[in-house]
């Protein structure tokens, strides 16, 4: 008897994880509340970007993407654009990280801590390897992704996590990073962002 349970129970708790994205993302259940946190809210002005034709700076880093969260994500991002949200908790708490990410129209490339750095309250933080890539549709190239970064430890008052170019060559011998769509946070704790809406108007 034990073992009939023993089997239903692990045939039910493998139940609760699937490969979505061509087996690139595992979604597990998380308890507690999804937060979106959208980059093009972030405060862009004082980057600079990377381009393939020039180099956008400020506002001129965000674009517009039918397929983005709420229509625009940030995206020709180099080494003098790290992505900054400041986020305010209202308690010390765990929290799942994930990211919507693109390929910044760069192609195929691989990313891990040391190509593209992720701080949390100024550490950098281990994640798995991922790949992207301009996916199928020549007039979207962005293919954008939910990407997992782990659990992570926030603190009551404010957060900063920073997205930025590490050690690539991927933009013409130039360090890159993939575009950011938005943040997809789950805890338990409430959360809250600063918008700089004047971004996009």
């Amino acid at each position: 008897m034990k073992k009939i349970f023993g089997t239903t129970l692990l045939v039910f708790l493998s139940m609760l994880f699937f490969t979505a994205c061509g087996a690139e993302e595992v979604v597990e259940e998380t308890k507690g509340t999804e937060f979106i946190l959208e980059a093009e809210y972030t405060v862009l002005d004082g980057l600079e970007g990377l381009g393939v034709s020039g180099s956008p700076t400020g506002k001129g880093l965000a674009k517009e993407n039918s397929n983005a969260s709420n229509g625009f994500y940030v995206g020709e991002l180099g080494t003098k654009s790290p992505i900054t949200f400041t986020i305010t908790s209202d308690a010390d708490t765990s929290a799942t990280l994930k990211a919507v990410l693109g390929s910044n129209t760069l192609g195929n490339c691989t990313w891990n801590p040391t190509s593209f750095i992720v701080t949390v309250n100024g550490e950098a933080i281990e994640y798995e390897e991922f790949k992207t890539d301009n996916g199928t549709d020549a007039a979207n190239p962005e293919n954008f992704k939910v990407r997992s970064f782990g659990e992570v430890q926030l603190k009551a008052g404010e957060n900063v996590i920073v997205f930025s170019a590490g050690d690539n060559t991927y933009r013409g011998n130039l360090a890159s990073a993939p575009s950011i769509d938005c943040l997809k946070i789950t805890t338990e704790a409430s959360l809250s962002m600063e918008e700089n809406v004047e971004n996009i108007e």
